[in-house]
């Protein structure tokens, strides 16, 4: 049943895909955007794995003579997070430095005439 559905939506975007071929720079124009939502997203999705820490924070503090369990899931949860997006953020930060990638460099999508 999902193969026939995934075959049948394939086949009704073909014209649309066929279509497209003059008009390639609207393409170019939706993986610019999706660059600038990620890079507006990055700095958010930070901030609220810190506020996470944080949450967690209180909650050990306040459970200061109880099961202090649930903070610490909290918090090891937070760091994880925010060691794995700074991480990924730096790797990609220095491949880019290391391939001589720049931020700001256009890509042009070839055109058929």
């Amino acid at each position: 049943m999902k193969k026939t559905a995934l075959v049948s939506a394939a086949l009704l975007a073909l014209p649309f895909v066929v279509s497209a071929q003059g008009n390639l720079s609207n393409i170019g124009t939706l993986v610019g955007s999706f660059g600038t939502i990620a890079n507006m997203a990055i700095p958010i999705m930070i901030t609220v794995a810190l506020l996470f820490f944080f949450w967690g924070l209180i909650t050990y503090v306040r459970g200061a003579g109880e099961d202090k369990g649930e903070g610490k899931k909290i918090m090891l949860g937070g760091i994880a997070a925010l060691f794995i997006m700074v991480s990924i953020w730096g790797i990609v930060g220095f491949a880019q430095s290391a391939l001589g990638i720049n931020n700001v460099q256009t890509v042009t999508s070839p055109r058929v005439q």
